[in-house]
């Protein structure tokens, strides 16, 4: 739900250049004003950067009650809940998350990683695979493999020692989804950024 609220619209360009405290300012008086889910929701992730847990649950708490059936609200919850130890509950927002939207790879993606960290291996597994089915995992490689097999990862590996500067914006394009492709198949945090390339129309950000 976007708001146009002018002190909303202040804080998150506060938000954007990383003044936190400057941006929960506005988010306050937008608050005052509007009862918006996003708005809260958005002051939860503030509340995330200012290291306060208990008003980060609670605004996304206030948010998801505004909005039971957005699915978006339970995965943020979900992060939240993470972050502060409470895994059991992530767990069971992000369960909610996929059931109210079975295409949301990356809610696939999480929810296994957190049932990995628990033991829960198999389950694990079977949302990596549901993700990856999403998102077109294989599908997506197969094309850079076919577009760019002229790059091989020695290749790669030297071109990304030299000044990123001095290539073309083609070249530092492949170099990037490369390096990031490579990641992604050699740890666990690379995956999450993976499926958010594809999720963005395959854009580095």
């Amino acid at each position: 739900m976007i708001s146009n609220n002018p002190h909303y619209l202040s804080g998150r360009k506060k938000f954007e250049a990383q003044d936190y405290a400057g941006a929960l300012v506005d988010y306050n008086q937008a608050i005052k004003e509007e009862e918006n889910p996003s708005i809260y929701s958005e002051r939860g992730v503030i509340w995330y950067y200012l290291q306060d847990k208990e008003k980060s649950l609670s605004d996304m708490d206030y948010a998801l009650g505004l909005e039971p059936n957005n699915p978006y609200r339970y995965s943020s919850r979900a992060y939240i809940k993470d972050w502060i130890g409470d895994i059991k509950g992530a767990i069971a927002d992000y369960e909610v998350a996929v059931k109210l939207d079975p295409e949301d790879s990356i809610a696939y993606n999480n929810l296994g990683l957190l049932q990995e960290k628990l033991g829960y291996v198999d389950k694990a597994k079977s949302n990596y695979k549901r993700a990856d089915q999403i998102a077109g995992v294989d599908e997506l490689l197969e094309k850079i493999r076919r577009e760019h097999k002229e790059l091989h990862d020695k290749d790669i590996a030297r071109a990304l020692e030299k000044d990123g500067e001095a290539m073309d914006h083609d070249n530092r394009a492949k170099l990037s989804i490369f390096a990031l492709l490579r990641n992604t198949f050699t740890s666990k945090s690379g995956i999450k950024e993976y499926l958010d390339f594809i999720r963005n129309g395959f854009k580095i950000r």
